[in-house]
């Protein structure tokens, strides 16, 4: 095993992860709703969280195999609920 990039000098980008969430308790007679909007990631569009830390000549993955994302943070994922209370 050879190190190509000295430890600690080579870092992915920032990761910010802001979730936000809206809900609004509405009342009918004897009834009762909540409705609600919640936003995940709303600060990133797809950030990457793992890279591809392997390099060899001898496989042909193609060129730059080397520091391929291999998972990426979920983009502005939206939710929407409700719930009835009778």
């Amino acid at each position: 095993i050879v190190n190509l990039v000295q430890p600690g000098t080579l870092y992915g980008d920032r990761v910010n992860e802001l979730d936000f969430k809206i809900a609004k308790i509405l009342k009918f007679g004897g009834t009762r709703t909540n409705v609600g909007l919640e936003i995940y990631n709303a600060l990133n569009a797809a950030a990457v969280l793992t890279y591809n830390q392997t390099f060899s000549p001898l496989v042909q993955s193609g060129p730059g195999a080397w520091l391929q994302p291999t998972q990426i943070m979920t983009p502005r994922f939206f939710k929407i609920t409700a719930q009835f209370d009778f």
